[in-house]
């Protein structure tokens, strides 16, 4: 008997010791961020944010860790939501690159999802085409704010003359510095 008990207990141990870490390891590809659910897919990273009840799966192209040195203007959020209207404007020989975090911003807060519902317009710093407005800094006025995406000595997110400027030292950062921004409208981020 007492041998019997012994190889029991043996094997749960066993057993214990096999199973534990499952138990105990988390997914390094999901974590939660300012009590925001953050999931690695694909594309990028993901996370929900709510409207009332209603849950919106959002994916950007970077993670909140990732971004936490770069400096934002704590009035933008404000700024962003008190106006119908938003301009996102870049030169016109940036790369499909830089064009990817105009993209992101318009996604979540235009009209599309239905989270901000803020007409969203793309544009350019200087002529392009006839098909694309030229919108700089001088054209905000009380129903439209411009976010310039633009290259710069530093990352950051800031405010000009009220012109929020979303500025990386590369393309590549400049899409950081848009999900930056993207994740301050969402709370995500201070």
């Amino acid at each position: 008997m007492k041998e019997r008990t012994l190889v029991i207990i043996v094997a749960v141990v066993l057993l214990l010791a096999i199973f534990s870490p499952l138990v105990f390891m988390k997914n390094p590809n999901e974590y939660n961020y300012n009590n925001f659910k953050i999931q690695k897919v694909p594309t990028g990273w993901a996370t929900w944010a709510y409207k009332g009840e209603q849950p919106y799966f959002l994916q950007l192209r970077h993670q909140p860790r990732d971004l936490e040195g770069i400096e934002i203007n704590s009035e933008i959020r404000d700024l962003v939501l008190s106006k119908p209207g938003l301009a996102l404007t870049i030169h016109p020989n940036r790369t499909s690159r830089a064009v990817l975090g105009a993209m992101d911003i318009a996604n979540i807060l235009g009209r599309r999802l239905g989270l901000f519902g803020i007409q969203v317009i793309g544009a350019t710093t200087k002529y392009a085409n006839n098909a694309t407005q030229v919108i700089t800094c001088n054209e905000i006025d009380e129903h439209m704010n411009v976010a310039w995406l633009k290259l710069g000595e530093e990352t950051k997110v800031s405010l000009e003359n009220n012109c929020i400027l979303i500025q990386g030292t590369s393309e590549e950062d400049i899409t950081r510095a848009a999900d930056r921004l993207i994740y301050n409208i969402l709370q995500v981020m201070d």
